[in-house]
């Protein structure tokens, strides 16, 4: 987000107030008031006990300065002038002003302006920590909300992606792979004709039912790569390892799959997702890393999981330049969007180690 925020009449919201938050320290202002007289009191009977030289007038404002923060207007009017009252009474009782019998009612007079004028600047900057209390939690709620919103939006555009993967998936299995099927099955009884015929074609004709088999298997696993159909039949540890043989025949890199616990009872989105992160932690390593071997780990729990994928390719400085590409962002995406999270880190044998785990499941292992 940038510039100011939208007013309300810009943002075709209603306008609303800011919502009035209690702040912290006074739920009981009637006991702080209690507490601030009988301070005024225990000051003012020391005041009376001490020679006239020694002033204890400083004193006073503490108890102010603790009902101002504290309490209300009127009690802190109230505390000022009980404070003034005690001082006077003190001066009255301790010193002689028979030549000048209005002086201590002048100071008096002071006293209780200084205080109120104390009791103002405090009430005031309470106000504005109020303010700034509420404006700060109010922008916190908006915030969090739209973290939320934008994880939603993200999760939809997931979700949509899925779909969308899906769809082609079973349209190039159900249509284009059907149709080379069709087409192998033409090309082998021309294939047959010819060498019946003895015909110098022939040999061409084998070169293209064979060129039409590779390209079936092509595309169904193609088709399998954005559809992956054991996912769903036969549960996420199945599709993995499915998925390790396919990257270990296409690439000819040994790809190993390390299942523990019971058989993951996961939901169909967590799952997806999971897989999605596999697939594309494998890809980046068979791409980046020059590994030989790559191992793919996964460890289900009653409250959780683990998803491990470590090569021993050259490591963290081979994969340094694809650290900010879009392939990890989708895996962190991915991961919030079902509670967990991703990282990136060296492998135990130098390579690249991607560890994804739940938030409230099982812990990394060191």
């Amino acid at each position: 987000m940038t510039g100011a925020d939208p007013t309300p009449a810009q943002s075709g919201q209603e306008p609303r107030e800011l919502p009035v938050i209690p702040p912290a320290g006074r739920g009981k202002p009637r006991g702080v008031v209690i507490l601030a007289i009988l301070l005024i009191l225990v000051i003012g009977l020391i005041d009376l006990w001490i020679e006239p030289q020694l002033s204890i007038t400083l004193f006073y404002l503490l108890p102010v300065l603790l009902v101002s923060r504290h309490a209300g207007r009127w009690a802190s009017i109230g505390c000022a002038a009980l404070a003034t009252l005690m001082s006077l009474i003190a001066s009255l009782m301790t010193s002689n002003y028979e030549a000048y019998p209005f002086i201590p009612y002048w100071d008096a007079t002071l006293r209780f302006g200084v205080l109120l004028v104390v009791v103002r600047l405090v009430r005031s900057l309470r106000r504005l920590n109020d303010t700034l209390d509420r404006r700060v939690r109010d922008r916190t709620a908006r915030l969090e909300a739209e973290v939320k919103e934008r994880l939603k939006l993200e999760n939809r555009i997931i979700e949509a992606r899925e779909s969308e993967q899906a769809r082609i998936g079973q349209d190039l299995h159900d249509g284009l792979c059907q149709h080379l099927v069709a087409t192998a099955f033409s090309a082998g009884l021309l294939q047959r004709k010819l060498e019946d015929d003895r015909s110098p074609e022939a040999a061409s004709a084998s070169e293209i039912v064979g060129m039409i088999d590779d390209s079936i298997t092509q595309a169904r696993d193609l088709a399998k790569g954005l559809y992956p159909v054991p996912l769903e039949e036969e549960g996420l540890e199945t599709a993995l390892r499915d998925l390790a043989a396919k990257t270990a025949k296409r690439t000819g890199i040994a790809c190993h799959v390390e299942a523990s616990g019971p058989p993951s009872q996961l939901e169909k989105e967590t799952a997806i997702h999971l897989y999605r992160i596999c697939q594309e932690a494998l890809n980046n390593s068979v791409k980046h890393s020059g590994a030989e071997n790559v191992t793919i780990g996964f460890h289900a729990t009653a409250d959780g999981f683990k998803l491990t994928v470590e090569d021993d390719g050259c490591g963290l400085d081979g994969s340094a330049r694809r650290s900010g590409g879009m392939g990890l962002h989708i895996m962190a995406y991915r991961a919030r969007a079902i509670g967990a999270s991703v990282e990136v880190v060296r492998g135990k044998a130098g390579g690249t180690l991607v560890h994804c785990a739940s938030n409230r499941g099982t812990e990394s292992d060191d």
